[in-house]
């Protein structure tokens, strides 16, 4: 079994949001990344895509996006990003849209193949100025709690999970970056360290320009991986292979 990742997918199926208004390279995304993922995902393999997942407004705009998802080998596991609308309020709701082998992290956690994940979507460790950005660093803080908490609620599911099924691996995803960009540490990276998790996946950054903004490297034990899809020429990411 091998674990893969490939983050941001943003499709648009049904059309409303063609990706390349980004640059030529977003051209027909979804095919290059149908191609790449069906080439090297088996059917045992699982796809972590922590967030970003689809343009879509509502679930029933969803529907030819998730058909795509289907379609693809492997189980996939997807955390919310900041983008992902269409993500219902409740678990009932949201378990009725995903296909056969998806599991959707938020404030709850999965085994797969032995495989613990958790995860949360994350946040901005600052107000965005440059864009406009109107909130305050009060308001950024006050996000980054609740974000606190739901990471704190994914891994305490995931321990009683393990109370009845055991892991030989445990892997964080994120949306936005786990720790700010010059930093080595941050409120949820010792929560990621105590909890033993191996790699820490996200995505959000796009662009030669985000750059900077990347975490790319292993601090204190933990793998922390960026696997936006433009980042990784819309290719699936290999992360762990249980053969090696």
């Amino acid at each position: 079994m091998r674990i893969w990742a490939l983050s941001d997918l943003h499709l648009s199926l049904d059309g409303d949001k063609p990706m390349d208004v980004f640059g030529d390279h977003w051209q027909n995304h979804h095919q290059q990344m149908a191609e790449a993922w069906d080439k090297v995902v088996a059917d045992d393999d699982i796809v972590l895509t922590p967030g970003d997942f689809s343009w879509a407004k509502n679930t029933a705009h969803a529907v030819a996006d998730f058909a795509w998802l289907a379609e693809r080998p492997g189980s996939k596991i997807l955390v919310k990003g900041n983008h992902d609308y269409w993500w219902p309020k409740t678990k009932t709701k949201l378990h009725e849209v995903l296909p056969e082998k998806t599991y959707a992290l938020k404030k709850n956690a999965c085994i797969v193949n032995g495989v613990g994940f958790f995860g949360a979507r994350g946040g901005d460790f600052a107000p965005l100025t440059r864009y406009g950005d109107k909130r305050s660093q009060e308001d950024i803080d006050k996000a980054l709690e609740k974000e606190q908490r739901e990471l704190e609620l994914s891994l305490n599911d995931l321990k009683q999970h393990e109370q009845n099924q055991a892991t030989t691996l445990r892997i964080c995803l994120f949306h936005y970056p786990p720790i700010p960009a010059g930093r080595k540490q941050s409120r949820f990276s010792s929560i990621i360290e105590e909890s033993g998790a191996k790699f820490c996946i996200y995505g959000h950054l796009h662009g030669s320009e985000s750059q900077a903004a990347r975490i790319e490297a292993v601090i204190n034990n933990v793998d922390y991986r960026c696997t936006s899809c433009d980042l990784l020429g819309f290719e699936p990411s290999l992360i762990f292979d249980t053969e090696s």
